[in-house]
């Protein structure tokens, strides 16, 4: 066969020149976006002999880096010329951008510290090893601690406790007092009592040690009353807990009316919004009936007793059937161990009769309790503050009631 007189002796290169195929930057084959045409293949010379391999394609061809040659390592091999590199990684496409999760507004940027225990064998490794191992505290210390939480729950409005039952002589005044005193140790607001109980009532005896009168005097004084200050001059106080003293003269007491307590509550409530309120045995005195009108939550103290149980039980009876259906249905019965009883007395029996009630707290006996003298709170036996404790949990749970009674 007579070779084309175009055709050269020399092996065919099948690497074209630099400027064969270029590509502009909005051409580019690789890009996924790109919807321009592939640049035109160059034509293949039809008198170039071939030996029987294909001839490469040109735009692929185009697309692969010059290989230099380097003499150490020989010529180029064909897999070298024909592999198509892999784009970098922003240019195919739009890469996904990856951000790290953003936490929730408000979230705390510290964990919060481990609570210092207080009491048994976590506070003894506490201390011994210098604060270096902090257990925590145990089970009886969390529950103390969610209790005094919830004790310390925030006043929205204002909430009036009133304490009273239809008996007499069953530690109602001794309840008052010393359920005052815990929630005003543990409440971030003052607490303010009042002893309502016309007949002599002695609550400013058992938290302040003196028989004062104020409740008469503020009522007769409402009038000029137009200022904290003011007010003051008929209360006294116990550390965070403010007292408004009782009538010791029973006539003066028993004058007193449904009006006046209005009149002397609206008052109050312009500085506390927190009142507990001592009040007599008789339901139907006059000024019971203006206690009654802004009572949010009733602590029915009772005993062991077959006569104090009955008592109890006819209170929330009397409070269903005088239209406070809400306060007999969220009551607190608080059962006193006062009394010595037989073994007769079913005391499962008790509770049971007075499980209508809406939560039952049992006093154990304590003898500074039954003194009536005045009350120092370390005076009293653990299980005793306990119990208060557990009364003043169970009113603050009641702040978000309201009454349905009008």
């Amino acid at each position: 066969m007579t070779s084309s007189p175009h055709t050269t002796g020399k092996p065919v290169n099948p690497r074209p020149e630099p400027d064969v195929v270029r590509y502009t930057t909005g051409e580019r084959p690789w890009r996924r976006e790109n919807t321009a045409p592939a640049a035109t293949p160059v034509p293949a010379d039809p008198t170039t002999e071939t030996s029987g391999e294909a001839t490469p394609d040109p735009a692929s061809v185009a697309s692969t880096p010059a290989v230099p040659a380097d003499p150490a390592l020989g010529a180029p091999t064909k897999a070298d010329l024909t592999a198509r590199p892999t784009p970098p990684p922003y240019l195919v496409g739009e890469p996904p951008v990856r951000r790290a999760a953003t936490p929730p507004v408000g979230s705390p940027m510290v964990r919060p510290p481990t609570p210092r225990p207080r009491s048994g064998w976590q506070s003894l490794a506490f201390r011994m090893t210098g604060g270096r191992w902090n257990p925590g505290p145990g089970e009886r210390e969390r529950r103390e601690r969610e209790r005094e939480a919830q004790i310390a729950t925030q006043l929205r409005g204002k909430h009036v406790t009133a304490f009273f039952c239809l008996k007499g002589g069953i530690s109602k005044t001794s309840t008052t007092a010393a359920t005052s005193i815990a929630l005003a140790d543990l409440r971030p607001d003052p607490v303010f009592a009042i002893d309502a109980n016309p007949d002599a009532g002695d609550l400013a005896e058992r938290l302040v040690g003196d028989k004062l009168s104020g409740i008469a005097a503020l009522a007769r004084d409402i009038d000029s009353i137009d200022s904290l200050e003011a007010l003051g001059r008929y209360t006294a106080t116990r550390g965070r807990l403010t007292v408004l003293p009782g009538e010791p003269n029973p006539t003066l007491g028993d004058s007193l009316c449904a009006a006046d307590f209005d009149a002397v509550l609206q008052v109050v409530q312009r500085y506390y919004s927190f009142v507990q309120v001592d009040c007599g045995t008789g339901v139907t005195h006059p000024l019971m009936e203006g206690v009654l009108r802004y009572t949010d939550t009733v602590v029915i103290p009772a005993a062991w007793s077959v006569t104090g149980a009955k008592r109890a039980a006819e209170t929330i009876e009397w409070l269903r059937g005088n239209g406070f259906t809400h306060l007999a249905e969220t009551c607190i019965v608080v059962l006193t161990a006062k009394d010595i009883v037989s073994g007769a007395v079913d005391k499962d029996a008790v509770l049971d009769y007075l499980s209508r009630a809406g939560d039952v707290v049992v006093v154990p006996a304590d003898p500074h309790v039954a003194d009536g003298a005045l009350l120092d709170w370390e005076s009293l036996q653990s299980a005793t503050r306990e119990a208060y404790l557990d009364i003043a949990a169970a009113i603050t749970r009641r702040f978000d009631s309201r009454r349905k009674d009008a």
